[in-house]
């Protein structure tokens, strides 16, 4: 008996669908998933893994751009974007099982049941007791990356009460390889599939050039024949399965959509009172004092400077803020940019100093995309 087509979903940022998307990727296409990186150690050695230096075979945590290194770390970015869920990523977390099970169960305890947990892993022989484990700590779903033949974890995990899906990115003119995947999937009872888009990376630009790959064009990090690749493969899983979901998973998703509303769910609930949101995307505005590049400001100095701003000037306490980290002041634009002159005058060491008005991700490490100097 023939199989009835089924239909493409057409979704956002160029992601398609056949069949519902697991509950995992709405809630990160709101914006509302943490992304947990437990570890960068992992026991396989991908050529496209895109991690960072920083990162990879590291024994590092992060919650979003966040280094762990209290739980209650995780607590407050959760909180600071109003986190629904987390994805649970690496390297690969299960290297690091224990960590794993602790913060799944914090946050559960947190935040509770219905609060979504998702782990990715390529470890597609995982046990029964790791699997058991992760489902005591309160894990709702886990997505496999499979390197080799052997499925015997995922067999293992569809016997659970997880969902279990597999998470793959998509290699240019591999359909057949694909394809192979999906109806194995399928088979066996798989919920779904993710196809991501590849993107290269500092790390792994060399390596995928020298394999032949190419970008998509200058001024994206696609390679060229992976999205042409996930659409064909897409449009035969709609004629030949008939129940595992295939999503598509684009980078322009990724980058344009579901990061931006994460930005925008964090600098929503983190914007301090001297900052403004920017019109058109999801920044901080703020004025900031800070020395020159090259040059170098003392403890004492930056301490003077905030005296000056609050004492001689009359700037309020809650229009500025001293930040020792980034040894730096910061301001209201709007207050810096009536007061610079004066302040300048008042300040006998102004000519090492940089002040202007700064555009910032609402993120912890708060990357500065734009400088306008007063």
């Amino acid at each position: 008996m023939s199989l009835v087509a089924r239909k493409i979903d057409r979704l956002e940022g160029g992601s398609l669908s056949v069949g519902p998307i697991p509950r995992g990727c709405r809630l990160c296409a709101k914006g509302s998933k943490m992304v947990l990186f437990v570890t960068g150690e992992c026991g396989s050695s991908c050529y496209y893994c895109p991690l960072s230096e920083e990162k990879k075979n590291q024994d590092l945590s992060f919650a979003d751009e966040m280094p762990v290194n209290v739980s209650d770390d995780l607590l407050f970015e959760a909180k600071a974007i109003r986190a629904e869920g987390v994805g649970i990523s690496g390297g690969d977390p299960l290297c690091q099982l224990d960590r794993t099970l602790e913060y799944t169960r914090l946050l559960k305890s947190e935040f509770g049941p219905t609060f979504h947990a998702h782990l990715y892993t390529s470890m597609t022989d995982v046990d029964d007791e790791t699997l058991a484990r992760l489902v005591e700590a309160g894990l709702d779903e886990i997505r496999f990356h499979p390197q080799t033949d052997d499925w015997t974890g995922i067999e293992r995990a569809l016997r659970t009460e997880l969902t279990v899906g597999i998470e793959i990115p998509v290699l240019p003119g591999k359909e057949a390889e694909l394809q192979s995947i999906l109806a194995r999937a399928e088979r066996l009872g798989v919920s779904f599939v993710n196809l991501n888009e590849l993107e290269s990376s500092e790390t792994n630009f060399e390596q995928l050039t020298s394999m032949g790959f190419r970008l998509k064009s200058i001024e994206s990090a696609s390679i060229e024949g992976s999205e042409t690749t996930a659409k064909s493969v897409v449009d035969w899983a709609k004629d030949n399965l008939s129940k595992v979901t295939v999503h598509y998973c684009s980078a322009g998703f990724k980058d344009g959509i579901q990061l931006r509303r994460r930005l925008q769910r964090r600098l929503e609930e983190t914007m301090r009172d001297f900052e403004e949101a920017d019109e058109a995307d999801p920044l901080v505005v703020l004025g900031v004092i800070r020395a020159r590049h090259g040059d170098n400001v003392t403890a004492s100095q930056l301490n003077h400077v905030y005296d000056t701003l609050l004492r001689e000037i009359g700037v309020p306490e809650n229009m500025m803020h001293l930040d020792t980290v980034r040894q730096r002041v910061e301001i209201a634009s709007w207050i810096l940019a009536d007061i610079v002159d004066d302040f300048r005058q008042l300040i006998d060491f102004s000519s090492i100093l940089e002040i202007g008005v700064a555009y910032e991700y609402p993120t912890w490490d708060r990357l500065q995309t734009l400088f306008e100097p007063l």
